[in-house]
Order: C-alpha cells, then sequence, then structure tokens
C-alpha cells in the first residue's frame, strides 16, 4: 500500500520511524504496572514475585543464575537496558517477601557478569532467593529466583532431590540428555562428557551409544534401570546432572 504525496508516492514503509526502547521499555512498564497493582507492588516496585525455574546446584559445583527479567517479562536485553539509563541490581533473602540485603560481590568466588550471578562454586549458605531489581528514577521492575544448594546423598554423586526423571518402554528406544549444561559449555566447543550408572564408570554395550550431551538406547532392557550421571569439566570445577531412568 501507498499513501499519496504532493510530490508523488511515498511508501508507506518508509513512513515508519523505528519506536524508541525508551517508549516500548515505558510501554512494557506500564502494563505490567496496571496488571501487577491487582496486587500490589513492594517499596514502589512492580514485583513479579518468584519466577517458575528453580535453580539447584550440588555443593562445590559452579551456576550461573541469571535475572528473568530479560527472559520473558520484558522486551528487551542487558544491552538495551543499560542504553536507557536503567541500572540492575542484585538483593538477597532467605525467603520471598523477607528482609532484603544488597549483595556485595567480591568478584572471584561470586560475581555479577552482565544480567547473570555467578557462584564458582556454590556453597550451602548460598540458598535463598535472589532478586534483580531494573530500575531508574521513574521505573522499578524486580522479580525473584530462588537458589536450592545440596550435598551428594551418602556414598553417592548425587542428590536424590535433584534428579532428572525419565521413563522407557522395554524393546524400545531411549535418549537421555545431559541437561541444564549451555552454562558451562564454550560457543563452538565440543563438549567432553563422561556417563556413569549408579555412580560407577560402566563399560557400555555396542547398543548404547554416546554422543555429545546425550546416551542412546537403541533397545532398552530392564538392566537399564537405574541413575545415569553425566559430567564435564568447566575450569577447575566439576558438573554433574543425573537422570532416574525407570522402565515399563
Amino acid at each position: 500500500m501507498t499513501f499519496r504525496h504532493k510530490n508523488g508516492l511515498l511508501n508507506k514503509e518508509k513512513m515508519k520511524a523505528p519506536i524508541p526502547f525508551v517508549i516500548l521499555l515505558h510501554t512494557v512498564v506500564v502494563h505490567c504496572q496496571k496488571v501487577v497493582s491487582k496486587r500490589g507492588s513492594v517499596e514502589g516496585c512492580t514485583d513479579w514475585s518468584v519466577d517458575y525455574l528453580k535453580y539447584k546446584v550440588l555443593l562445590g559445583e559452579p551456576v550461573r543464575i541469571k535475572c528473568a527479567l530479560f527472559y520473558g517479562y520484558i522486551r528487551a536485553n542487558y544491552t538495551h537496558a543499560q542504553s536507557a539509563g536503567l541500572s540492575l541490581m542484585w538483593y538477597k533473602s532467605a525467603g520471598h517477601g523477607e528482609f532484603e540485603e544488597p549483595i556485595s560481590f567480591d568478584g572471584m568466588r561470586m560475581s555479577k557478569e552482565e544480567d547473570a550471578i555467578w557462584f564458582r562454586p556454590a556453597e550451602l549458605d548460598d540458598a535463598g532467593y535472589y532478586s534483580c531489581v531494573l530500575r531508574n528514577s521513574t521505573y522499578c521492575m524486580k522479580v525473584s529466583m530462588s537458589l536450592t544448594v545440596a550435598e551428594n546423598d551418602t556414598d553417592l554423586c548425587y542428590n536424590s532431590k535433584m534428579r532428572f526423571f525419565e521413563k522407557a518402554e522395554l524393546s524400545k528406544s531411549k535418549v537421555i540428555t545431559c541437561q541444564g549444561i549451555e552454562d558451562y559449555i564454550q560457543p563452538g566447543a565440543e563438549p567432553e562428557i563422561v556417563w556413569y550408572k549408579e555412580c560407577k564408570p560402566k563399560q557400555w554395550r555396542q547398543t548404547i551409544e554416546r554422543r555429545r550431551d546425550t546416551l542412546s538406547i537403541k533397545e532398552v532392557r530392564e538392566d537399564d534401570i537405574g541413575n545415569y550421571t553425566c559430567e564435564l569439566l568447566f575450569g577447575n570445577f566439576v558438573v554433574r546432572r543425573t537422570t532416574e531412568l525407570s522402565v515399563t
């Protein structure tokens, strides 16, 4: 479609001016405030409560907590927010709604890196709720993320409450994935993953293939029931994920 101009035809697309990020953010914030005002706000800040994604990590392993605001709450990334004059601050509390203390980063074991907090590694005292607050003099938005830090079960390489669960059918194929390891793989690098069953090295039969971050069982048998742990190195740290496989 075109519009007629006194000097000729003017393409409609050329008449569209780009929407400044600040205006877009203003629209998002105003909309959020209207929605959240029904359940109240905290200290004048739009509070999105606790995000559905719960972080769980074993004692001594690294973990990255990302500010969920940039992953589903606002249509902007960290760089855009900075360009618009917004600051990202982090707070910690023992529970949602309890007193929140500003976090002091030592830049070593615990560091703030763009839109996330890195723990290298996590300690038991790190467990709690982490709130990221995006604000300037006019706007303020906040969301909290929960972090659980736990030790391995006695004489095991995993915590039974932190396992993933998969089901398989006898004689059918099944793929077990080493889940949640994206943050620990360098871009373009091929991860070196070692698989264990019941925390012990295993001589895998020919019908079980290891490919990148998966363990592929071509024909499931009853003795495949059990706990599968994948392990990879991240700097000087070890990252493990355990999946319990049941067979029907």
